[in-house]
């Protein structure tokens, strides 16, 4: 019964009829939205040059011994509501030992290959434009919850920046985001501007790489705006969007380390 409830709720939510205008991002949203980003970004400047300790697990006391152990970290770090809307920000650590920044590099820096690590998650994945550390990315990620499929199209621009010798930073900011409806389908589409669900409204994802101790820290910040959950459902709902993404963000590092051993294995 409690799985009927469960779909029928995210259906209502995700795929329903047509939101008001009340139920798309408005301005004061994006203003939310684009005062908390700001904060990251900052964040991001001092943990590069090095104001702050440049990983979020540095911070944990014990942390990189749990980490060095095989431990996947995954911190929820407090959905903020906004104005129709929520802000999601998770952060992930895993800790790949015996190889070197460089071989790391080169399977995250693979993006073409995306699709292929990262199944099911990442359906497309590929370069639209490429200008040294600049990339230009377009991506198609689906996420199943029950019967209920969630669909989006991005645009990423992503900078790699490089603070030191032992340390990477990689941002991906989703410059433009298309839902799609009625996805693998004949009849697959992209959503209008008028009828969007808002799985998706922005997003921006940090990640940082570390050579020490013997192996490479990887650490992945992913940063989103959703619409709102309407509180007659939120109770349903809420157990849902806290274990989907640290499953989700949990996935993507364990299928990274895996790639980057199997590539290291491989020279």
């Amino acid at each position: 019964m409690m799985r009927i409830q469960i779909v029928s709720a995210i259906a209502l939510l995700l795929l329903g009829p047509a939101p008001s205008k009340a139920d798309e991002p408005r301005q004061d949203t994006i203003v939310a939205w684009d005062s908390y980003i700001a904060g990251v970004n900052a964040t991001v400047t001092e943990r590069n040059d090095g104001s702050k300790p440049f990983l979020w697990v540095d911070q944990s006391p014990g942390a990189q011994q749990r980490l060095r152990d095989g431990e996947l970290l995954v911190t929820n770090r407090y959905p903020r509501k906004v104005p129709q809307g929520i802000i999601h920000h998770w952060v992930g650590d895993m800790f790949v030992p015996d190889v070197s920044l460089d071989q790391v590099m080169q399977v995250v820096d693979n993006y073409d290959r995306y699709s292929d690590m990262f199944k099911p998650l990442i359906r497309k994945s590929s370069v639209v434009d490429r200008n040294g550390d600049t990339v230009m990315l377009n991506v198609i990620a689906v996420q199943k919850a029950f019967s209920v499929t969630a669909a989006v199209e991005t645009v990423e621009q992503i900078q790699i920046a490089r603070p030191n010798s032992e340390r990477v930073c990689i941002t991906a900011d989703s410059v433009h985001i298309d839902e799609i409806a009625d996805y693998g389908r004949p009849d697959e589409h992209v959503f209008s501007e008028a009828r969007r669900p808002g799985f998706v409204w922005r997003a921006l994802i940090v990640q940082r790489l570390e050579q020490r101790d013997g192996g490479v820290y990887v650490e992945l910040e992913t940063v989103s705006l959703s619409r709102g959950i309407p509180w007659e459902v939120r109770w349903l709902i809420k157990p849902l969007t806290d274990d989907l993404p640290r499953k989700m963000m949990a996935d993507l590092l364990d299928e990274t380390r895996t790639a980057v051993q199997r590539s290291a294995a491989a020279q």
